[in-house]
């Protein structure tokens, strides 16, 4: 087995979330299509084409104002989420732990308020989108990065975009 969550850790801008997170989901990946037909064709194919704006979901005990005030700002005016996971692999030779960071860059999109009843409140659920910079690392190597404004795609350790950049000098 490996490769098994075993903790995790959000810090919001400088402000540890540990005692205050009750879920966090990272964003999805998924990429557009294109449905391409050559002619005469019978068959179609979907091409892939870019990758679809990410957003990231966590859910907070208690109504922190110095996470909700981050809401409403805008572009230019980033919040830094970073994602700590302790991931474990198992094995016959016993444990190793395994460290991932993910940063992202964006923006505070929606802030949904604590249902109360009595002395028991339903968590403050925060979408975070618009995000100009995805970085996941595992033990030190890229995994993923996505950055808008350099246009940077690095999968694996790989710039993907080295050549199409000095191709169109972006």
């Amino acid at each position: 087995m490996d490769r098994i969550i075993r903790g995790a850790n959000w810090w919001i801008e400088e402000t540890n979330q540990r005692l205050r997170t009750k879920s966090a989901k990272l964003p999805d990946l998924k990429r557009t299509s294109e449905k391409y037909v050559a002619g005469g064709g019978f068959f179609t194919l979907d091409v892939p084409g870019e990758i679809d704006g990410l957003e990231a979901e966590f859910e907070l005990n208690g109504a922190h104002e110095d996470i909700r005030s981050r809401f409403g700002r805008e572009p230019g005016d980033w919040t830094t989420l970073i994602y700590y996971e302790r991931l474990a692999n198992v094995t016959l030779g016993g444990l190793a732990n395994i460290g991932r960071i993910v940063r992202l860059k964006g923006l505070i999109t929606e802030v949904n308020q604590s249902k109360v009843e009595g002395m028991k409140a339903d968590p403050v659920k925060i979408k975070f989108a618009t995000v100009v910079l995805y970085q996941d690392i595992v033990d030190g190597t890229v995994v993923h990065k996505f950055d808008f404004f350099n246009n940077q795609l690095i999968l694996n350790g790989t710039d993907y975009t080295a050549d199409h950049n000095r191709l169109i000098v972006a």
